[in-house]
């Protein structure tokens, strides 16, 4: 697995969301990722996959399930961060 799997913007879209905010439901990122649900359902295996998140359940209900970054998840999404800003800064 490279960096090719993170070509989907949604993938990418996901692991600062999840960055900024610790931890979210699929119905989080469905509501405040700006994606299809399709998309952000295709993103969440190939992230798990390549070890940047994972999901927690509970056994009670409500049986909501949450995901969150895994320590390598918070690198990724940390450099990700970095990139962003330099992006978005104004050339001079």
């Amino acid at each position: 697995m490279s960096i090719s799997n993170l070509e989907q913007t949604t993938a990418l879209r996901i692991l600062l969301y999840l960055l900024e905010k610790g931890k979210a439901s699929r119905t989080d990122l469905r509501r405040n990722i700006d994606a299809s649900i399709s998309a952000i359902y295709n993103a969440l295996p190939k992230l798990k996959k390549l070890g940047l998140i994972k999901e927690e359940g509970h056994e009670t209900f409500p049986f909501t399930i949450h995901v969150l970054l895994t320590p390598k998840g918070r690198k990724v999404a940390g450099q990700l961060t970095l990139i962003n800003k330099i992006l978005t800064e104004e050339q001079t």
